[in-house]
């Protein structure tokens, strides 16, 4: 894919069959099909067809402890992604993280200006919603990387809320509690355009497109933002090792 757009979702949702099923069939439905995938697999490469008739081994995939639900549709493929579910078997060592819901997905850049920013948009709305997850992203593939991979690493940092919020990008959702907890709904209205969610939580969006989402003028914004909110609630790639405050995120999520 070229100059493709960035989507993370983070839930503390567990991954039950129920979830699961409701997560693939939102994936499946969305939009009378448009992101419905051609292919998925539990592992690479991803080859087998995908039948929204019959989910049952997808959600077996990713019901499993560091099970995994990868899609792709298209050829050459114009959206893909996966869906984590990164709980430790019972018999590990360590508890389980508190965002053990995780999804990433890639949409490319041509074909998202075809179907259009805003179908995109609106997919990331309804998923945020499906999984309940605190925290969610779209932005280029190029500031996701710029604001979350160090220096001399090939691997991406700070995407994780509980060690505090991982950055902020083109567009970024939080969940009402998230919101509250960082104070949103007092931040200045000429810093990014605020506005509520239909199934809860906010938006924050800087820019009128992803275009915009590398400017000066938006990363200005978004530095001042953070100022405002409290930069020791963010991640910051050049101080990537630094303790962070952030919410109490154990507790049951329904």
């Amino acid at each position: 894919m070229k100059n493709e757009l960035a989507m993370r979702l983070f839930s503390r949702r567990p991954l039950t069959e129920s979830v699961a099923r409701d997560q693939i069939t939102a994936l499946s439905d969305f939009g009378g099909g448009l992101m419905r995938p051609d292919k998925c697999s539990e592992f690479e490469p991803i080859r087998t067809p995908f039948d929204p008739a019959d989910i049952r081994e997808p959600i077996q995939w990713l019901t499993k402890p560091h099970g995994e639900f990868l899609y792709k549709k298209g050829r050459p493929a114009h959206m893909s992604g996966v869906m984590w579910n990164l709980t430790h078997s019972p018999t590990a060592r360590f508890p389980s993280p508190a965002f053990t819901n995780y999804w990433t997905g890639e949409f490319d850049g041509k074909w998202t200006n075809r179907v259009g920013i805003e179908k995109v948009k609106d997919f990331l709305f309804e998923m945020f919603r499906v999984t309940g997850s605190d925290f969610a992203l779209l932005t280029t593939e190029d500031d996701l990387r710029a604001k979350n991979r160090p220096a001399a690493s090939h691997s991406y940092a700070g995407l994780d809320p509980s060690q505090g919020v991982p950055g902020l990008y083109w567009t970024n959702l939080f969940s009402e509690e998230f919101a509250s907890w960082l104070g949103l709904s007092d931040l200045p209205s000429n810093l990014g355009v605020l506005k509520s969610l239909a199934g809860g939580g906010v938006s924050l969006k800087f820019g009128e497109t992803p275009d915009d989402c590398r400017s000066p003028e938006v990363l200005r914004k978004q530095r001042v933002t953070i100022d405002w909110l409290g930069p020791q609630k963010f991640f910051d790639v050049r101080s990537p090792n630094r303790r962070l405050d952030s919410p109490n995120w154990r507790v049951d999520h329904p």
